[in-house]
C-alpha cells in the first residue's frame, strides 16, 4: 500500500496511461479522482477501479483552462480532504509526426508545444498552489523520448516535450524548499496506446504511417522498440513506476525525468 490515505488527480484519467496509473493509484491505496473531457471513459475506468474494490471520483475538466483547474483540484479538497498528488497525462489531437519541419506552418509547428506545455504548466501550477499549504506533495508529467534525443520526423513533439522537461526541473527548485516534489516520466513508443479505435493517438500513428509509406502495425512495432530490453513499453509498467514515484519511497527523488524508455534512450 505504497500510497494509503494519499489523495491523488490523475488529469487524462480516461486515456490508456492515466487510466493504468489511476488503477496503481487506487491498487496502493490512493483515492483517486480521475479527470479529462470524456465522461464515458471516465467512467469505465473508475468502473473498474470499483471492480477491485476502490472509489474513484469522475468529473469532466478541460486541463487546458486554468480556472476550470483551480475549480476542480478545490472541489476535490472539499471532497476528500488535501490533494498529495497531482498527475498530468493528458493527450492532444493536435500536431502531427511524419513530417519535416521545413514543411510545416507555423500554427503546425507550435500549436502541440503550446498545447502540452499550457496543460502542464495549469494543472502543476494549480496543484503546487493547493499544496503550498500542507507543504508536501507529488507531481507528475509525461514526455517523450524525442524531449532527450531528436528523431526526424518526429514533428514538434520533441520540443513540447523538452519545454515540459524544463519546466519540471525549474519548478522542483522553486518549489522544493516548501516540500513539494515534481517528477517528469519520459515514455518510449506505447502500442496498446494505439489499441482503442477512435482515440488521437491512434489517429496521430495512422496519419504518420500513411505519410511514410509504411503498414500502421510496422509503424506501432517500430516506435515501441529501440531498446536492449525484450518487447515494448506496457501502460502497467510506467503505472508502477508512477505510483513509487509518488509514494514516500522516492522522497530522494525531485528535478529529475524518470528514464523509462527500455534503454532506447541512455541518458
Amino acid at each position: 500500500m505504497l500510497l494509503n490515505g494519499k489523495n491523488a488527480i490523475v488529469y487524462g484519467g480516461g486515456g490508456a496511461i492515466g487510466g493504468a496509473v489511476a488503477r496503481a493509484f487506487a491498487h496502493h491505496g490512493a483515492t483517486v479522482h480521475l479527470a479529462g473531457r470524456t465522461q464515458a471513459k471516465l467512467d469505465a475506468v473508475a468502473a473498474q477501479i470499483a471492480a477491485e474494490g476502490s472509489t474513484a471520483h469522475t468529473e469532466q475538466v478541460d486541463a487546458l483552462d486554468e480556472q476550470a483547474v483551480e475549480r476542480h483540484i478545490a472541489r476535490a479538497a472539499d471532497r476528500t480532504g488535501p490533494v498529495d498528488i497531482c498527475v498530468n497525462t493528458v493527450g492532444i489531437d493536435v500536431g502531427d509526426q511524419g513530417m519535416p519541419l521545413v514543411s510545416m506552418s507555423v500554427p503546425e509547428f507550435l500549436d502541440p508545444v503550446t498545447a502540452y506545455l499550457r496543460t502542464n504548466f495549469v494543472t502543476a501550477g494549480a496543484a503546487a498552489r493547493h499544496m503550498l499549504d500542507a507543504r508536501e506533495g507529488v507531481i507528475l508529467s509525461v514526455s517523450p523520448p524525442m524531449a532527450r534525443v531528436p528523431v526526424a520526423l518526429s514533428g514538434p513533439f520533441g520540443m513540447a516535450g523538452a519545454a515540459s522537461e524544463a519546466m519540471c526541473r525549474q519548478l522542483a527548485m522553486e518549489l522544493g524548499p516548501s516540500g513539494i516534489r515534481v517528477v517528469g516520466l519520459r515514455l518510449n513508443g506505447i502500442p496498446e496506446t494505439a489499441e482503442r479505435l477512435g482515440s488521437h493517438t491512434r489517429g496521430m500513428w495512422e496519419r504518420a504511417a500513411e505519410r511514410l509509406g509504411v503498414p500502421f502495425q510496422q509503424l506501432l512495432d517500430e516506435v515501441g522498440a529501440g531498446g536492449p530490453l525484450p518487447g515494448p513499453l506496457t501502460v502497467r509498467q510506467v503505472a508502477d513506476a508512477a505510483a513509487f514515484l509518488a509514494s514516500d519511497l522516492a522522497k530522494g527523488l525531485t528535478g529529475t525525468i524518470a528514464n523509462l524508455t527500455a534503454g532506447a534512450v541512455v541518458d
